[in-house]
């Protein structure tokens, strides 16, 4: 007789749990939802990078962004990265592609973010972005990356 009156209650329980509207049970939280809009942005960055596109890949700076890259070249403001990229992709990197990770979130406050970035193209690069949220978007507002070698196949 315990036995059906427990199988009944969970029985219960569960039709309950089940007619439940979904976003009740899965409902996002506001930093997951701004981690989405985080992931966005950079998304479109490497779209713009993949596609050669200096005026996307610069869409997603601030106007006073600092940028410090693998070879210690610090560039102050949208304009020094907007020619910096358009010297690469026009010369050595016109065939670059990047595939990439976002490996970490960090809300320092609601509307202040630390990302770090795996990325992959003939070399590894690990990327600290610094973003805030500016008039209800993200931006970067500081970027500095190291590269790292990558193993071969045969090691």
């Amino acid at each position: 007789m315990k036995y059906s009156r427990w199988t009944t209650y969970v029985s219960a329980l569960l039709a309950i749990v089940w007619a439940m509207p979904t976003g009740s049970l899965a409902a996002e939280s506001p930093q997951l939802t701004e981690e989405g809009a985080i992931k966005s942005v950079l998304a479109r960055f490497y779209d713009g990078w993949n596609a050669h596109d200096v005026d996307k890949m610069v869409s997603v700076y601030a106007d006073d962004v600092d940028h410090i890259n693998t070879h210690a070249r610090w560039n102050k403001g949208k304009p020094a990265i907007r020619e910096d990229l358009r010297n690469f992709h026009s010369g050595p990197g016109k065939n670059s592609h990047k595939t990439y990770t976002v490996e970490k979130v960090r809300f320092i406050k609601p509307d202040v973010a630390v990302v770090q970035v795996r990325s992959l193209s003939t070399v590894g690069n690990i990327g600290t972005y610094v973003m805030t949220k500016q008039s209800g978007e993200w931006l970067v507002v500081s970027f500095t990356n190291v590269e790292y070698a990558l193993l071969s196949k045969q090691q």
